[in-house]
């Protein structure tokens, strides 16, 4: 079985939801936004960084984008 993705316009996904169930064969899984859910493990930890982190910790957007580019 192949699986794709589609990105569509809010006021176009009943009705696509709609004409793909109607489709015989197809699964239609849980849209990421409605499973998806943050382990409180994670939540632990980020909240920890949180509480550690100075704004001296962060690097301008143009500066990181710089050093991505860099490393390709």
């Amino acid at each position: 079985m192949r699986h794709i993705k589609l990105a569509v316009p809010e006021k176009d996904y009943n009705f696509l939801m709609e004409f793909i169930k109607r489709i015989k064969n197809i699964k239609i899984e849980n849209p990421v936004e409605e499973d998806f859910t943050v382990p409180e493990w994670h939540k632990k930890i980020v909240r920890e960084r949180l509480k550690t982190t100075t704004s001296n910790s962060f690097k301008p957007w143009s500066e990181v984008k710089k050093q991505l580019k860099h490393k390709k």
